[in-house]
């Protein structure tokens, strides 16, 4: 009796000829650079990362609801 069983998928394999940067750099145009930089606030990011570093951030499932409540309202 011969199997007729799907081939196994190979998973796929990323391009090791540039291990420092897995995905293609794209020019990011000007425009959108100084606008970045206007909005951006880097005390607000650096404390917002401090409050991760010193809880462990959230889990899962204390934000799933609130997410799962704003999938439903679209």
């Amino acid at each position: 009796m011969i199997s007729r069983s799907p081939p196994k998928e190979q998973p796929m394999k990323p391009d090791q000829s540039n291990q420092s940067e897995p995905f293609p750099r794209e020019r990011i145009p000007p425009e959108i650079l100084e606008w970045a930089r206007q909005t951006f606030d880097e005390e607000e990011f650096l404390t917002h990362v401090r409050e991760i570093e010193a809880t462990g951030g959230l889990q899962l499932e204390d934000f799933i609801a609130e997410l799962e409540a704003r999938a439903r309202s679209k």
